[in-house]
């Protein structure tokens, strides 16, 4: 019964989604994404700070660990969010990309902006994290904005009308 009941919820959330108008669906795509992304990005830096500060003694971390895998959880609903519009993770993914390459190429202003902090873990965290894993992650949410959904919706596509005005794809790939 409560299998029944999942597959009920989650059809009302797909629902939900099919019916937002399209303006609405890339608010949402896009703040969620962003959101989701920067949360992911920052749990799985500071999980992974954590548990390499562990491992380094021969130890293991729960907390760097939950930190580490939350942050996963995190980017996969990041990148998910291209099931309601493609644009979301592809604004996300440009983010991640912008912030790589701030932390590739100004590693003196990125050691700098995170001293505000006094935490020397998360100085290093920063630096070895952001230099890698943003990039990783800027690639994998472009790929998944360009496969994501960029068509308007059917029914305004079922009103009969052809030709250059008429509700169509957004991009034609």
């Amino acid at each position: 019964m409560s299998d029944l009941g999942a597959q009920a919820s989650s059809a009302g959330v797909l629902q939900q989604v099919d019916s937002m108008p399209w303006p609405k669906r890339h608010r949402v795509s896009v703040i969620g994404s962003v959101v989701l992304t920067l949360l992911g990005l920052g749990c799985a830096m500071a999980g992974g700070s954590v548990q390499y500060a562990e491992a380094v003694r021969l130890g293991s971390s729960v907390a760097g660990i939950g930190l580490l895998l939350l942050g996963v959880l995190l980017l996969l609903a990041a990148a998910a969010a291209g099931r309601i519009a493609g644009v979301g993770p592809l604004v996300a993914g440009a983010l991640c990309g912008l912030i790589g390459l701030v932390a590739m190429f100004s590693q003196q202003t990125l050691w700098e902006l995170t001293d505000l902090f006094g935490i020397r873990l998360l100085q290093i965290g920063a630096l070895a994290y952001a230099s890698v894993l943003c990039p990783v992650a800027a690639a994998l949410l472009v790929g998944a904005g360009l496969s994501g959904r960029w068509n308007r919706d059917p029914a305004a596509a079922q009103g009969g009308a052809s030709g250059p005005g008429a509700p169509g794809p957004i991009v034609e790939l």
